[in-house]
């Protein structure tokens, strides 16, 4: 850590204060951030298990830290200085996880559990801190660090919520849900791709991972006569979908279905003018990524059918790595927004599969990134969640799991389970470096010339 160059950390123990790089920051515009070191388990899980150590340390209470977005930024930006952070030892850890992983592959049989031990948590949990839409996926936002306004201690999101702080003036905290900044943001994308795959009045749509049914409501309320087919694995996301769906009228042209995608009904063979799917693609798994593509070949009409799928990638760079170790995106960023058994490709695999999937019949028409934009939607999500977390979250969880949130441990379950949920800084820091991305990809039937071009939508 002393060949640290950029940006500044302090460390605090009982005994004895670090500060990293030892002169301390070079100017007033670098990156600081402070570690609070409350159990000594904490030097053994970092050097036992590297990245994935500390965030379960910080999890546990092991550590604590006032700004976490800041610090790995600054755990990024001397990446090349700190590539021995993950000791030999942590290679041994790897191996039951690697073991233990296995069983996560998505089988048919396996993928419904799969799915159920991330979105079956609670609706109510999840209605908690997400817009009204109940989107849960990257938005995009017209002003993109609109939120990041000057003055603003942002680290009370950031992990530093409850920390005493000394020496500091109080601190401006905005009004967390002043607007509906979230929502519009979250429609924006969802128009976005409806007119990527050009979806016309009296289409019949396909939808690959339904969530809360927002994407199927705007379609549908939005488009004359076109009907939805959305399928989900989660109970709990089918039962407040098709509420939704009967609230707004919309019954007799949306159908919520708990199916895989790999079990579609015969009849559905080349009925469908369009298919969408917005970041359900990382829960296919690596090895039936080339089955994905072929279902929506085969699901698709031959002539003039348009897809589009939005999906969270990791660089061409990192993949070696990423599918060789379990770090801590790959374990514990699973329980934001990547099931058990799920597997973020690289843009090339995508492409390679969809290729090798439909034997060419589907033809890439656009790629676009909008991974910085999660780095914001993050940002929105955590800021709601932290502060509606006693009044909503945990009376949801304590409902749902009553024996583990109400009882003699409830309130240090609860606290790990809140501590989980803000470790989504690493990937809000992920998104905002392009370690990793969020790409809208369209494709349609050689030949259809009526899809047209539309460049800048």
């Amino acid at each position: 850590m002393r060949r640290s160059t950029k940006g500044c950390f302090r460390v605090l123990t009982y005994r004895n204060i670090y500060i990293f790089p030892a002169n301390g920051p070079a100017d007033d515009s670098e990156r600081v951030a402070e570690l609070r070191v409350v159990d000594e388990v904490f030097w053994l899980r970092l050097c036992a298990m590297g990245d994935l150590g500390f965030a379960e340390a910080y999890m546990y209470g092991n550590v604590e830290c006032d700004d976490l977005v800041s610090l790995f930024h600054i755990f990024l930006d001397n990446r090349e200085q700190l590539d021995n952070l993950d000791s030999s030892m942590s290679y041994l850890f790897t191996i039951p996880q690697k073991l233990t992983s296995y069983r996560f592959l998505n089988t048919i049989g396996n993928s419904r559990s799969n799915i159920s031990a991330h979105y079956d948590i609670s609706n109510e949990m999840f209605a908690g801190f997400l817009s009204e839409d109940m989107t849960y996926s990257c938005a995009i936002f017209e002003d993109l660090d609109g939120d990041l306004i000057s003055g603003t201690d942002f680290g009370r999101f950031s992990g530093g919520h409850g920390l005493t702080r000394l020496n500091s003036s109080t601190t401006n905290v905005p009004n967390i849900l002043s607007d509906d900044t979230l929502f519009h943001a979250q429609m924006r994308k969802l128009h976005h791709i409806i007119r990527k795959a050009k979806i016309m009045p009296g289409h019949r749509v396909l939808e690959i991972g339904s969530g809360w049914g927002s994407m199927a409501i705007l379609i549908t309320q939005t488009i004359p006569d076109t009907t939805v087919d959305t399928l989900t694995l989660s109970v709990e996301q089918q039962n407040l979908a098709r509420q939704r769906v009967k609230a707004a009228g919309l019954q007799d042209r949306i159908n919520v279905h708990l199916m895989d995608y790999r079990d579609m009904p015969e009849d559905w063979k080349g009925a469908f003018d369009r298919m969408v799917s917005i970041e359900m693609i990382e829960n296919v798994g690596q090895e039936f990524m080339t089955t994905y593509w072929a279902t929506i070949d085969w699901a698709l009409k031959k002539k003039n059918a348009v897809g589009v799928v939005q999906v969270i990638t990791i660089p061409e760079a990192r993949f070696e790595r990423y599918i060789r170790e379990i770090d801590f995106i790959r374990k514990w960023a699973s329980f934001l927004f990547i099931f058990p058994g799920g597997f973020l490709p690289t843009l090339t695999f995508l492409l390679h599969t969809l290729q090798t999937g439909t034997s060419g019949r589907l033809t890439v028409d656009s790629v676009s990134n909008i991974g910085p934009h999660y780095a914001r939607t993050l940002r929105e999500w955590r800021k709601r969640f932290l502060h509606v977390y006693e009044t909503k979250i945990v009376p949801a969880l304590q409902k749902q799991y009553p024996e583990v949130m109400s009882g003699p441990r409830g309130r240090e379950e609860i606290e790990v389970f809140k501590r989980k949920w803000i470790c989504n800084c690493y990937c809000e820091v992920g998104f905002s470096t392009r370690t990793l991305g969020d790409h809208i990809i369209s494709f349609t039937r050689e030949g259809n010339e009526e899809y047209g071009c539309d460049t800048f939508e």
